[in-house]
């Protein structure tokens, strides 16, 4: 992924990942091609930086960030608006924001692992623990590694985001085997429900697939995510579709 960020100030670009990830999920309606509002990833990022205007004040200026983005997501007309809004209130505890930045900077500085770091995360805003595969945790910190090349030995150990767009490319590259029934369902832009075996079974197949690509490559799971997802429009094939805050 390319590195477009100001690395002057590390504080208010990990606030901005830790709000852009806090809401990094669904942006379909309907169907995979269907996206109110060309809903995407990289759109959502964008009203995140356009909410955070001064990032020199940022603790101070918490709520009215998150208050405004909150406003962009709805004018905006993304999915999941109720979910949305609700995982960014979490943040309005500026207290723990601030004590979860400090433990990252502290763990970056003294060259340790993320553990206790990721083990606070989720342990006090829900929408990042809620979800059994930690697919949004797991990814934060992944793209501060990715933005300043932070807790590389936990590259390692991380493990994949599972989401929509990975298991589809592995599955497109034969990497993973969905079998008739759930291609059909796939195909037909059928709703597989979240806590379903079959949702369950394709988030587990795409991180136990990731974990052998680690091995056969060397390479972190960083580095095997970024290459997967940056791939992902090289087919059309449909991707799975559960409506869910995981992913």
């Amino acid at each position: 992924f390319p590195s477009q960020i100001d690395k002057t100030n590390t504080t208010g670009e990990v606030l901005m990942e830790l709000l852009g990830d806090a809401i990094n999920y669904c942006y379909w309606y309907g169907r995979h091609d269907i996206r109110p509002g060309d809903a995407s990833a990289g759109k959502m990022y964008e009203l995140v930086q356009e909410a955070v205007y001064d990032r020199d004040v940022y603790f101070k200026k918490l709520e009215s960030y998150i208050n405004r983005l909150e406003n962009l997501l709805i004018l905006n007309r993304f999915p999941l608006i109720e979910e949305r809004i609700k995982h960014l209130n979490e943040f309005k505890n500026y207290n723990a924001v601030q004590y979860l930045i400090s433990e990252i900077h502290s763990s970056k500085r003294n060259e340790s692992s993320c553990e206790n770091a990721f083990k606070f995360l989720i342990e006090y805003f829900p929408g990042y623990g809620s979800d059994i595969f930690l697919k949004r945790a797991s990814l934060f910190f992944l793209q501060l590694h990715r933005k300043f090349g932070w807790f590389k030995d936990d590259m390692y150990t991380l493990h994949v985001p599972a989401d929509y767009q990975v298991p589809k490319i592995l599955n497109y590259l034969k990497c993973i085997e969905y079998n008739y029934s759930l291609t059909c369902k796939i195909e037909n832009s059928e709703l597989i429900p979240k806590g379903s075996l079959e949702e369950c079974e394709i988030r587990a197949a795409t991180i136990l697939a990731c974990e052998e690509l680690k091995k056969l490559t060397d390479w972190n799971i960083s580095d095997v995510d970024g290459w997967l997802w940056l791939r992902r429009k090289e087919t059309d094939t449909p991707f799975h579709l559960t409506i869910t805050t995981d992913y």
